[in-house]
């Protein structure tokens, strides 16, 4: 039972370090979105408007689309998520490999059950105290798409490393 629970435990931990990953890709890119747009627009207004005479209503709705945005865009939630989440991806990646590696202690019996669960919750405890440190009180939304592909790749990444994995044994000896 309690090396079932370490085994989730570790799942667990590598899917939210994944989570993070692609969240920060994911702000990345709409910050990388909004810089473009806005330097497009302060860099084109004036060509633009000198070129494109006949859509000067689209050019300058454009253009006041970007001002707002530029004001918008300082209290936007997620570049400030940027630095944290990739603060918190790297540590607890660090913390996903050391639990790994203690699974072998835990998968080949040499711990009691006691001391398995005492690993399971220092790793939990370890993951708060990241978590804590890199955000600050800051909340970060679960995003259901991104914790999809979260937990796709951690199953890639389980069933490459541990082509039999605990559940994988448990299955095959229940089966008649």
């Amino acid at each position: 039972m309690y090396q079932a629970q370490y085994w989730v435990e570790l799942q667990n931990l590598r899917a939210h370090v994944l989570y993070l990953e692609l969240y920060q890709i994911r702000s990345e890119s709409m910050e990388r979105c909004i810089s473009i747009i806005l330097a497009v627009a302060s860099s084109g207004s004036i060509a633009g408007w000198i070129i494109w005479k006949e859509y000067a209503f689209a050019w300058g709705l454009f253009i006041a689309l970007s001002q707002v945005i530029s004001v918008v865009y300082r209290y936007l939630p997620f570049k400030a998520r940027i630095q944290p989440l990739s603060t918190a991806a790297v540590e607890l990646s660090i913390l996903a490999d050391e639990a790994e590696r203690g699974w072998f202690d835990v998968a080949q019996g040499t711990l009691t059950e006691r001391e398995i669960n005492d690993a399971r919750f220092s790793i939990r405890k370890k993951k708060s105290t990241i978590m804590a440190a890199a955000f600050k009180g800051m909340v970060l939304p679960e995003n259901a798409g991104v914790m999809k592909k979260a937990e796709s790749q951690m199953h890639l990444y389980f069933s490459t490393h541990y082509p039999e994995s605990p559940d994988e044994r448990q299955e095959s000896t229940a089966a008649p």
